[in-house]
């Protein structure tokens, strides 16, 4: 299948691990021309370096953070300025610590929302005008949480919710202007933050990591987490011209974890 996405620009922040970095590496596999932002500039311009080498496409670094409205306009400014336009933003940085409600206080509240969601919408504020120029789209990694709130995760799934509305909301406004809007809900992934969640699982519920993912995985249908190129997958999909009549949908990726319909 022609997915129409070789040489046009895909802006990915939060671009060199997990999730992010699979996300990165499927769509230069399609020929698209990158820009990543997460807020290490050394493994930043590592994996640029890597993923030019790999796919032979260019792919730009901006290190910054995305708390910062002006580190924003300053990697949006600098992706135009350097690739031409904007085809594709995908939002995926930032996940919220896990806890229990009555232990996190109202800065932690607002320092995880500062990224998530707020990284998500000052990010698509500032590139939304270089998207409609050229028809692009947005894809927003959300979570599974928005839908079903899971323990010691009300602030990640609180951030989530609001995710999914402002997903629909935002594809409504744009549609006019020829801007699809979608996401990707993952479940429980197999990166670096699933080993943390298994540890901090097992420490809260008083069990060994071991019994704690047993545990995990049973709440999967699939039996597994998912591999983070799978959920990149989806993500390829949502920003092709195969997707090109789907906007205000938010796609579970979560292996049937999700309980609702």
């Amino acid at each position: 299948m022609q997915l129409g996405l070789r040489d046009r620009v895909a802006m990915i922040s939060g671009g060199t691990k997990g999730i992010g970095l699979a996300i990165a590496r499927a769509l230069a596999a399609e020929g698209m021309r990158l820009s990543i932002c997460a807020r290490n500039e050394q493994e930043l311009a590592a994996t640029a370096v890597a993923l030019t080498e790999e796919f032979g496409v260019d792919c730009l670094s901006h290190a910054g953070d995305l708390s910062d409205e002006r580190a924003i306009d300053e990697w949006v400014r600098t992706t135009v300025e350097t690739c031409g336009g904007i085809d594709l933003l995908v939002n995926n940085a930032g996940s919220a610590p896990p806890g229990s409600f009555l232990k996190q206080t109202s800065d932690v509240w607002r320092d995880a929302f500062e990224i998530k969601p707020f990284g998500y919408i000052r990010a698509a504020r500032a590139a939304c005008p270089h998207l409609m120029s050229r028809k692009g789209c947005i894809v927003n990694v959300i979570g599974l949480a928005g839908h079903q709130p899971l323990p010691n995760f009300m602030i990640g799934g609180a951030g989530d919710a609001v995710l999914m509305n402002f997903t629909k909301g935002l594809a409504d406004e744009m549609a006019g202007q020829g801007v699809r809007v979608n996401a990707v809900s993952p479940g429980f992934t197999r990166t670096e933050r699933w080993d943390v969640i298994v540890r901090g699982s097992g420490a809260m519920m008083g069990v060994a990591p071991e019994a704690a993912e047993r545990t995990l995985l049973a709440t999967m249908p699939l039996g597994r987490p998912a591999e983070p190129a799978e959920v990149a997958n989806v993500v390829v999909f949502l920003a092709s011209s195969a997707s090109s009549y789907i906007t205000g949908v938010t796609i579970p990726v979560d292996g049937g974890a999700t309980r609702s319909i």
